[in-house]
């Protein structure tokens, strides 16, 4: 059976008036109850913090390369590629200064391209003595290393002084390039220690950040670099160091000793 365009046009009328009354329903639903469940955003359940260090210092670009050599017949064996940032440490200013609460805290240091096969750490005390002393093969191509500074320095509370070094030629150790800093041990505080309590890394990286706990904040923001890349390019770019945000961290540089 054929239906006229009169009952057509009220079948018509009766739908959309259904769809009507259905959203508003809806609308009124949202209205007195505002505990009902919304997709979630990445910023809204929290898995972006934006991460930011505090202002430590001056965080222009960083120092040039130091080299002791004084001849003028010095040959460097860093080979300066097009744009290529230079043998840095990464800190979180220019002074190349950072507290840490842990006695084995982890360095990281930008080695650049070079032909150089050894590289050195030396951490040494307000006293003017070594604590801890180790060689290591450089990687074969430029990027990000870590070092572990090992329980065996037995750090005590205060002040010391590091030297991170390309070795160019053995025999004359005055055409080193290296780049040189310090670091503050403080005791762990218990309040810190609470606010980690069963929290994720990426926000125990905060509460480091928030005490101004350089090493253990980007030692913990390194090991979720995969899953949080935005995090790591962000802590990079609040001290100055986004030119190394896309170089990887190398896995090499075991100690020879």
């Amino acid at each position: 059976m054929i239906k006229s365009p009169k009952s057509m046009n009220k079948q018509l009328k009766l739908r959309v008036s259904k769809k009507v009354s259905l959203l508003l329903s809806l609308v009124g639903l949202a209205v007195v109850s505002p505990s009902l469940p919304v997709l979630s955003s990445p910023l809204s359940n929290g898995s972006i913090i934006s991460l930011n260090f505090p202002d430590t210092g001056n965080r222009d670009a960083p120092k040039k390369t130091t080299g002791g050599g004084t001849r003028s017949d010095d040959q460097t064996c860093l080979v300066s590629e097009d744009n290529e940032p230079p043998l840095v440490a990464l800190m979180p200013n220019r002074q190349n200064t950072a507290k840490t609460a842990t006695n084995t805290p982890t360095f990281y240091g930008y080695i650049p391209t070079t032909n150089a096969t050894e590289g050195e750490f030396v951490l040494v005390d307000q006293n003017n003595q070594e604590v801890y002393h180790t060689q290591f093969s450089l990687p074969s191509n430029p990027g990000i290393i870590k070092l572990e500074i090992p329980e065996k320095a037995n750090l005590q509370p205060g002040n010391y002084t590091w030297s991170l070094m390309v070795i160019c030629d053995s025999r004359y150790r005055n055409r080193d390039r290296y780049v040189e800093g310090s670091l503050e041990y403080i005791p762990p505080s218990q309040t810190i220690e609470n606010q980690m309590k069963d929290k994720p890394s990426l926000e125990r990286a905060e509460v480091y950040a928030n005490a101004s706990l350089w090493f253990e904040t980007l030692d913990t923001v390194v090991k979720i670099k995969a899953e949080n890349p935005q995090e790591w390019q962000q802590l990079l770019t609040s001290v100055g160091l986004e030119m190394l945000a896309e170089v990887p961290v190398i896995n090499c540089c075991q100690s020879d000793d």
